[in-house]
């Protein structure tokens, strides 16, 4: 699953302007917090950085152990997260482009 850096690299959402992106997101975003895979990720990078203070800990770099193992886990999180974000994505965009050529055609 690629890892998307900025709005304008999802796929969906690259031919819209920034202001529908936003649009977009905004109404897609919280959409996500519907299922509970999104829960466990929020939990798992909890875990990750618990995990890396105790670590850390261990070998006196607490701070550091946290910022790794929540880096990872805040890594692992967001790609849960857009996986359940990308099909309301993909149906405010086509959404949006239906009544865009509806606009258009007629």
């Amino acid at each position: 699953m690629p890892i998307y850096w900025t709005l304008r690299a999802i796929p969906e959402l690259a031919p819209l302007s920034r202001k529908e992106r936003g649009r977009i997101w905004r109404l897609s975003y919280p959409k996500a917090y519907r299922h509970w895979q999104a829960w466990l990720g929020i939990a798992f990078a909890g875990i990750c950085g618990g995990t890396g203070v105790s670590i850390g800990a261990a070998h006196g770099f607490s701070q550091v152990g946290a910022f790794l193992g929540g880096g990872i886990g805040g890594v692992i999180c967001g790609q849960i997260l857009m996986h359940m974000i990308l099909p309301y994505i993909r149906q405010a965009a086509a959404e949006q482009q239906g009544v865009a050529g509806q606009k258009r055609g007629g």
